[in-house]
């Protein structure tokens, strides 16, 4: 029915009938959605035009933590993708434009109604959901990030914020790591991305120094142990529990390695990393480790790496020889890896 001809048919009902009309229409509109239209205002001066979703500054964080509770169980069962009745088809497609909005409200630690524990638990729910959405697809967009107009290294930063304000960054030094290893990525961002962006928030040696010893006590507890190669150019034996053990751990030698590094202890990170590195290829494991100290401008320890690795009978490969000779020649290092 179009609003023409509803307006037609309530023109020849009495006024009761009208009343009860509208008190069933205003049961069914969900509360936020009262808030949003501002649809009290437009009862109160009905002659006053409303304003779509431009007139509330905030939402309560009970409203917050209604409406993306409810938003993230519709979305996990995949109610913004297929047809049904819970979500409408109007609003399967308005979800980006609903989760920036929370974002802002969430991220705003000087809100009258201020509750960091809340906050910090429903914007890392949010976090979760998009970063699960980054693989298994909840919405019809590519990615979920770029959807919603907030980049993962930031939405990231922003959960690891709000759980520094409420519980302190050393009580939450394990969180904080999970919640990078613990979750997919788009594809604009890498794991060391979003491991630079945590390192950025540790100022101080001993946080640092902590986070280091999360991470190995986190390596020890996925217990990574990769099959003997039967030949020597032979693959580890791969599935799919097997790939997301090692990337893990993987990459939490990484951490340590960039940990280390920033405390100005490089040959203990490249330990560290050489230690708990699993990869059936020496070549890709040295390779790797390169490229964080080309990063890093780690001129003599790149030098020194290449060396030892030629050394052990390590093909290199052209541009690491390149880098080599490059060191040897000019005594530094090329713009470009």
């Amino acid at each position: 029915m179009k609003v023409g001809e509803l307006r037609e048919k309530l023109a020849k009902l009495e006024k009761k009938e009208i009343i009860q009309i509208a008190s069933e229409f205003y049961k069914l509109i969900p509360k936020a959605k009262k808030e949003d239209y501002d649809l009290d205002s437009y009862i109160n001066n009905p002659s006053s035009k409303t304003k779509k979703n431009t007139t509330r500054a905030t939402l309560t964080l009970e409203d917050l933590d209604e409406a993306v509770t409810s938003f993230i169980e519709s979305a996990r069962a995949l109610y913004y993708l297929m047809p049904n009745r819970v979500v409408p088809k109007k609003e399967r497609s308005t979800w980006r434009f609903k989760v920036k909005k929370w974002h802002k409200e969430l991220t705003n630690t000087k809100r009258k109604d201020k509750d960091l524990a809340k906050q910090s638990k429903l914007l890392t729910n949010l976090y979760e959901l998009l970063c699960e959405a980054c693989t298994s697809q909840y919405f019809t967009a590519y990615d979920p990030f770029q959807s919603v107009g907030v980049e993962q290294t930031v939405f990231y930063h922003n959960v690891i914020a709000l759980l520094h304000e409420e519980k302190g960054k050393l009580e939450t030094v394990r969180k904080s790591i999970e919640l990078i290893m613990n979750n997919s990525l788009n594809r604009y961002t890498l794991y060391s991305s979003l491991m630079e962006v945590l390192i950025a928030t540790y100022e101080s040696s001993d946080l640092k120094y902590k986070a280091i010893e999360i991470s190995e006590k986190m390596i020890h507890e996925i217990d990574f142990k990769p099959k003997e190669k039967k030949k020597k150019n032979a693959y580890w034996p791969f599935n799919r529990e097997t790939y997301y053990k090692r990337e893990k751990n993987n990459n939490l030698a990484e951490l340590g390695l960039r940990l280390y590094i920033s405390l100005y202890e490089v040959q203990e990170g490249i330990d560290f990393y050489y230690k708990y590195y699993r990869y059936e290829r020496d070549e890709v494991k040295l390779y790797i480790l390169i490229v964080v100290l080309f990063q890093k401008k780690e001129k003599a320890f790149i030098l020194a790496e290449l060396e030892k690795a030629q050394k052990q009978g390590i093909k290199l490969r052209d541009n690491l020889v390149k880098l080599l000779n490059e060191i040897k020649k000019n005594d530094a290092l090329p713009r470009f890896l």
